[in-house]
């Protein structure tokens, strides 16, 4: 049970409230829907990198589970298992998150970027050895979007553990990011 109540949906401003409604009905969604004017963007932000990003998707999905998987954010590496699985990820290659990288059954551009995630996750800041290896494989967009996806899922582990979000009693079906790009699109078009 999370630590502190989900919003009432009738409690919440109609911008909020068109927000959610065209949203996958997940917790994390729920619990943002009541942080105020967070919620407009960070939704944004979502769609700008999983709709639209520089990222493969499936190294993205890879990056993605392993920052959940050092957080220790059960929902979060949940959650990602399932986005990470209709962008084609095999089973053997989204448990490899849950162990350090390098790993053999990662190429070696995916190996750099989830090492230079790690000693994000780790230090703050890769080294420069790390650094290099994912330059020789990213171009400088990339590893910005890279450095931030990492930043970002650091943040959102951080959220979902420390107010105790739970799994949904029942799952969504697909991957989410359709609803996403949807409801990014109408709020854009109404402003």
């Amino acid at each position: 049970m999370a630590r502190i109540s989900y919003p009432d949906l009738q409690s919440l401003p109609q911008p909020h409230q068109n927000i959610l409604n065209g949203l996958p009905n997940l917790n994390v969604f729920r619990m943002m829907a009541g942080a105020g004017e967070v919620f407009p963007p960070f939704m944004d932000f979502i769609n700008a990198y999983l709709n639209n990003g520089l990222l493969e998707a499936q190294l993205r999905e890879l990056v993605i589970l392993r920052v959940g998987n050092i957080s220790g954010s059960t929902y979060e590496v949940h959650q990602h298992e399932r986005v990470a699985r209709t962008e084609g990820l095999s089973e053997d290659r989204i448990a490899a998150t849950k162990s350090p990288a390098p790993n053999s059954i990662y190429s070696d551009a995916e190996n750099a970027a989830l090492c230079m995630a790690e000693e994000i996750v780790a230090n703050v800041r890769p080294s420069n050895a790390t650094f290099e290896k994912a330059r020789a494989h990213f171009s400088d967009g990339q590893l910005q979007e890279l450095t931030i996806i990492t930043g970002f899922y650091m943040m959102v582990s951080r959220y979902l553990e420390t107010l105790d979000i739970e799994l949904e009693d029942q799952e969504i079906e697909g991957s989410g990011l359709t609803e996403i790009r949807q409801v990014a699109e109408a709020t854009t078009n109404s402003q």
